[in-house]
This record gives structure tokens, sequence and C-alpha cells, in this order.
């Protein structure tokens, strides 16, 4: 069960990435830049008193998720994108979650189809279901729409500090055996696609976690992993936020050293394994008697 001050907490961020979302939604639009509109949206995090729980997401097309751009990116908006923006931000470690897809052609069928598939799976949280049965609703309404949801993908459970908590919340039909509680801080991430139905991890990483202290050769790398753990403690950053201090070299190898010696945890970006686009839609809801509160609104 939470407690008023922390049902507060997680209303007043909710709140703030509602905004944030809605902010950006119209930014997205041909020829700009992807990394403006991940500048944007923790820029605006940072000015309404919170701060970005992971670095935002800008992921386009066959790309899932996990492309945050890094700080030479020059890639920009082009007609027929699907765009997908996940946003988090947190107060203290309270946390909230929520993500939009904007379409810049003709395939908007398929934003649609991924909001009514979540709002399907919102209507069937409530305490005491197995969450699978949230997977069911939005595999259902994903296939009544000629979509497959993407079955390696889910939503989650939050905790304070914790991105990832308890909780994994499917988005197909499964008997998982975990079930809803009054006080859950869920996160429902339904994923649509055209594709195989399957994500996959591709080379590149540009967000990372930390993990534990491990013992390193170089005083800059110990320097490096130190500034991360006061900074970040275990919520993801991005490559780009340490780019400012760092040849973009240096960089690159002192992080590829500290995932090396198990220090760092790497997010790879995820790719449709059929090349499909892919869709996104996310809100934060807290269980209630008989339902769900949803902060994200």
């Amino acid at each position: 069960m939470l407690t008023e001050e922390e049902l507060q907490m997680y209303r007043k961020v909710g709140k703030i990435v509602a905004g944030v979302r809605e902010h950006v939604r119209p930014m997205v639009k041909l020829g700009v830049a992807l990394l403006s509109i991940a500048e944007a949206v923790e820029d605006l995090i940072k000015q309404k008193g919170a701060r970005p729980a992971f670095p935002c997401n800008v992921s386009v097309n066959q790309i899932a998720a996990h492309y945050s751009p890094p700080a030479d990116d020059d890639s920009e908006v082009k007609e027929g994108d699907l765009v997908k923006i996940d946003i988090g931000a947190h107060i203290d470690g309270y946390i909230a979650d929520t993500a939009v897809t904007v379409a810049t052609g003709a395939k908007i069928e398929m934003v649609q189809a991924v909001e009514r598939a979540l709002e399907e799976g919102i209507k069937v949280v409530k305490p005491g279901i197995d969450v699978g049965e949230i997977g069911k609703a939005i595999e259902d309404s994903a296939k009544a729409s000629g979509f497959k949801p993407i079955q390696n993908l889910t939503g989650h459970g939050l905790a304070r500090w914790n991105l990832h908590a308890g909780l994994t919340v499917p988005n197909i039909n499964e008997n998982t055996g975990q079930k809803l509680e009054v006080g859950n801080v869920v996160a429902l991430e339904p994923f649509l696609t055209d594709g195989a139905g399957f994500v996959e991890d591709a080379p590149q990483a540009y967000i990372f976690r930390y993990l534990r202290d491990r013992p390193v050769r170089m005083r800059m790398t110990k320097e490096l992993l130190n500034t991360i753990k006061r900074s970040y403690s275990s919520l993801p950053f991005a490559e780009r936020w340490l780019a400012k201090n760092m040849s973009k070299l240096r960089l690159e190898l002192t992080l590829r050293e500290l995932v090396g010696v198990g220090a760092l945890h790497p997010y790879h970006v995820l790719k449709e394994r059929g090349d499909g686009l892919v869709a996104q839609a996310e809100h934060t809801v807290i269980v209630i008697e008989g339902g769900c509160e949803v902060i994200t609104r």
C-alpha cells in the first residue's frame, strides 16, 4: 500500500510527464532533429521541477526502443516516419513513465491501434487479476486492428528509484502467476507491429545503468564510474549526458571497459526482427480498489 504522501508524489510526477508528452507531440514534424526532441523533453522535465528517470527515447520506424540520440546525431524526422517518444521523470525517486507515437505519413492507423490496445489493457486493471489478463486485452485489441503485439517487450512495475520493479506485464495472453495488488504502480506499454512480433538487440547502445563498483585500471575510468554512481544512482543515463566533458572516442572506450567489467549495464537499441514498423503507447497506473488511477493522462 502507498502512503498518502507517496500517492501525491506519484500524481505530481505523473502530471509533469503527461504535460511534457503533450508539449512535445506537435514538435515531431518533418525536418526536426531527433536530438532536439530528446533534449527538449529532458529540459522541460527539469524546468517543471523533476529529473529524467531515463534518457528520452526517440525511436523511429523499425527501431522499437532504447534509441536515445547520441551527441553527434544529425538524424531528422522524415516523411512517413513513425516516431516513438518514451518519457520518464522522477521526483526524489518516485517515477512516472509515458510514451506516444507520432505518424508523419499514412501509418496513423497503427498509432490509433496501439492507443486502443493501451486503453483496453487499462480497462481490465484491478486488484487480484493475473497480469496476463492485461496482455490478453492488449493482444486481442492488436489483432482485431490487424497488427501483432511485440511478444518480448513488456510493461513493468515501478518502485522508488527502480524503473523495472517486481511485476512484468506481458503484451500477449499469458498465465504469469503474478497478481495485481492495491498500491502497485505499473507502466502499461503495448508495442504493435506489422512485422514478426519480436525485437532483437542491435549492436549500438547509447543508454547505460550503474550496476556495481568494479576494479578498473585507469584512474579516469574510476572517476567516471564514481561520477555516474553519484549523478544517476540506479537509474539509466545517456552517453551524451557525459559527452560534454570527454572526447567521443575516449568516452566510448571508457564505457566499453565499464560494461566489460560488469560495472554498467548497456541498453542495446531494440529493432523489430522482421523489419516491421513499430508503434508504442504507454501510461502509468496505480492499482486501487475496483480498478486503477491513470496518473499520466
